[in-house]
């Protein structure tokens, strides 16, 4: 009899221990918190004829493809090549190692680095990065410009015209300038007093809410697409008939991680968090509307 009772209690705890740790991962993924869904537009590649070497090649890009292969980020270090139009000069970081260069935009989009220098710093994983870009950079004969939604990439080619490095332009230039608060967390805003002003060169933010100002900084992510948060945000606290507003807007804006063109006169800021069905999606927290000036 005992040694029945024996044999059908590991039979059970055998048959009840998958249920077990099944009821233990799905409490563990319950309890994950929401993963980041950046929007990413879905539109087609249209080429930009180089017609303004300063409007359109001039500042930072982001390394993001050498040959086909994905350059991944590592301990927030990142590969960047920055064109000084002016002076002709390239600067740029192989995650690792600066570099600095001169530089010829000829016809044709044809294009040649001269005078390459990098610094001596071990690279650990950056080291294969450095090598594979500094390899590509002396193969480069030309360089094109194409744009997907509002994301614009230089794509830079050998001689048989392929593509081996691919770099990406930041471009939150939409962002800039002053925008009416119109919506926050789904209710339209009435006081139209309360405006924000964007600086993204400056990556600074200013808001007037009609009583207090308000100035804090921005946080562009270059490895998101339409990343942006706002962060120490400042008040000068005083005491507001609207300060109940003024106190979602701050919430809403310190919960923001990035941004999305809704049309040509409105923006949004949104977060993600997750549905019934536990799966991330996007929410609007605050609408915008670019101020007429």
């Amino acid at each position: 009899m005992i040694r029945n009772l024996t044999i059908f209690a590991l039979l059970f705890a055998i048959v009840m221990c998958p249920d077990v740790a099944f009821g233990k991962k799905k409490k563990e993924k319950k309890e994950q918190k929401p993963q980041p869904v950046f929007f990413e537009p879905k539109a087609d590649e249209v080429d930009l004829p180089i017609t303004n070497e300063m409007e359109q090649i001039n500042g930072e890009w982001n390394v993001v493809e050498i040959n086909d292969t994905e350059v991944s980020r590592v301990a927030g270090s990142r590969v960047y090549l920055n064109f000084d139009v002016p002076g002709h000069m390239l600067y740029g970081n192989t995650g690792t190692n600066a570099i600095n260069a001169t530089y010829t935009l000829k016809k044709d989009n044809k294009i040649s680095f001269e005078n390459m220098l990098v610094t001596k710093k071990n690279g650990g994983y950056f080291q294969y990065i450095e090598r594979d870009l500094l390899k590509a950079l002396d193969e480069v004969v030309s360089v094109a410009l194409v744009k997907v939604g509002d994301t614009e990439y230089m794509e830079m080619k050998n001689r048989h015209r392929d593509v081996i490095i691919k770099l990406r332009r930041q471009n939150l230039d939409f962002m800039n300038g002053p925008w009416l608060v119109k919506i926050i967390n789904g209710e339209d805003v009435i006081d139209r007093d309360i405006k924000l002003v964007n600086d993204i060169d400056m990556l600074t933010v200013n808001i007037t809410s009609g009583c207090n100002i308000i100035n804090g900084v921005i946080t562009v992510d270059p490895f998101k697409e339409f990343a942006i948060e706002y962060e120490d945000l400042k008040s000068s606290h005083h005491q507001c008939p609207n300060i109940d507003t003024e106190t979602r807007l701050l919430i809403a804006l310190e919960e923001a991680q990035f941004c999305h063109k809704r049309n040509d006169r409105e923006v949004e800021l949104l977060t993600t968090e997750h549905d019934d069905m536990g799966k991330s999606v996007n929410k609007t927290l605050v609408v915008l509307e670019k101020v007429r000036l």
